[in-house]
């Protein structure tokens, strides 16, 4: 059976399963779905095309209006206030100190959490989203409520220690789960970056590139982490003793390790479909990225090591992984918002957890997850009045665990595109079996 429409032939074989359903895209405002099956029976239905106009990148100017709206500075100015109070009764090293940051670290977060939900009704959401100051004062009482209630808790005779010990511990738990949700945060704007570079090739012809810049990106970085650290140990007295061959040695070891494997693993999921252009692109521009932020963490892991304390850099790196929160999350609210807006004049099902984050409510999800992650940080930091101490042992396990999860998001990534572009259909696990026939 064959069907043509303006000039082009579809064909479907007798090898084709019995009932095939064939979408046949046209530039007029007429487009149909035509379903065969082996009786000839035909119907024609109306279909609704996608709505090309929609950009198909979410665009840098979107997500900056968010990040720099009028109606949400007060409440990024919030967020700052409170991190510099965090920091500064960090430096007490005092037993109220700790006290402090753990309430007013819980109580911020549940607070904006509980704000983010209740922005749903318009008039508290227009409420919170002034251009005025006056923005903040529902979110402060609410918060200051909470505060205090767990202010009161720990300081309570019969279950104020008990319940001091689990919010310190839970503190030291957001610290490390947070190192997961890091690496995955971390990789979408080089996803985003990747994806436009590959837009630009042809999906036709071969190239080595994703082959020859999965293996060179972890040497290029091991190389550039060399030079860093020569430069510190030219600044830095004390890391100068630890800067010997010893340290060299460690430092290209454990990126070649590191890169070593994960090459193969991937090389083990692409096979043959790491030569096609569009594939070989993304592969290879994701990964001299993503690389430079495992590079960093594999770097500060081996710094803590010979020193103490590495949490300096790791203090600086959470105000960038905090605004990179921020980005990443409001990103992720307009994709979802515009592939709603792509899908609701067909019958594809949407789902209802896309109204969950909005791009009216993802600022103040995000306020209450950075202020969890920036309130367990000075917590840590804080730590030798802390119920749980050890910041070293804590933090090199937090950049053990950022290492081992941001290689595994690398193979996510690339075998979410392979998917995703129909190349493969094994599970994740099947796809980097070696054979394949097992």
């Amino acid at each position: 059976m064959k069907k043509t429409k303006k000039g082009e032939e579809l064909e479907t074989t007798d090898d084709e399963s019995s009932d095939t359903v064939e979408i046949i895209e046209s530039d007029s405002e007429e487009s149909v779905i035509s379903i065969d099956s082996d009786n000839d029976d035909s119907k024609i239905l109306d279909f609704v095309q996608v709505d090309d106009s929609i950009p198909k990148f979410v665009s840098q100017v979107d997500i900056l209006r968010i990040l720099s709206s009028k109606e949400t500075f007060s409440h990024i100015l919030v967020l700052l206030g409170l991190l510099v109070t965090f920091a500064f009764l960090s430096f007490t090293n005092s037993t109220i100190a700790e006290k402090l940051i753990i309430s007013l670290g819980y109580g911020f977060s549940i607070g904006y959490f509980l704000i983010a939900n209740l922005s749903r009704f318009e008039s508290l959401n227009e409420m919170i989203r002034k251009v005025d100051a006056s923005s903040v004062f529902l979110p402060a009482i609410i918060s200051g409520v909470f505060s205090l209630f767990i202010w009161l808790g720990i300081h309570n005779e019969s279950y104020g220690e008990d319940l001091h010990f689990y919010l310190s511990f839970g503190l030291i738990l957001i610290f490390v789960i947070w190192q997961f949700a890091q690496a995955w945060w971390m990789r979408i704007p080089f996803k985003e970056f990747s994806l436009r570079r590959m837009d630009k090739y042809q999906d036709e012809g071969e190239t080595k590139l994703g082959i020859l810049l999965n293996f060179a990106s972890p040497i290029i970085w091991a190389l550039l982490g060399f030079l860093i650290f020569k430069v510190i140990s030219n600044k830095i007295t004390k890391f100068a003793e630890n800067f010997d061959d010893v340290f060299i040695f460690s430092w290209f070891l454990m990126m070649l390790i590191l890169g070593i494997g994960t090459f193969f693993l991937l090389k083990q999921m692409h096979r043959e479909f790491w030569y096609n252009p569009k594939v070989a692109s993304f592969s290879a521009y994701f990964s001299i990225g993503y690389w430079g932020f495992l590079s960093y963490h594999a770097g500060v892991l081996l710094y803590s090591m010979h020193n103490d304390p590495s949490f300096t850099y790791d203090l600086v790196f959470m105000i960038i992984t905090i605004f990179l929160v921020i980005y990443s999350l409001s990103f992720q609210a307009l994709r979802t918002e515009a592939r709603r807006a792509h899908l609701k004049s067909t019958n594809h099902y949407m789902g209802k957890a896309g109204n969950f984050i909005t791009k009216e409510n993802v600022i103040f999800y995000a306020i209450s997850f950075t202020l969890a992650y920036g309130a367990s940080n000075f917590f840590l930091a804080n730590f030798d009045t802390s119920s749980i101490g050890g910041i070293r042992g804590v933090s090199q396990i937090s950049h053990m665990i950022v290492l081992v999860s941001g290689i595994l998001v690398i193979l996510i990534v690339n075998y979410n595109l392979l998917t995703g572009r129909g190349l493969i259909q094994e599970g994740f696990i099947e796809s980097m079996r070696n054979p394949k026939d097992n």
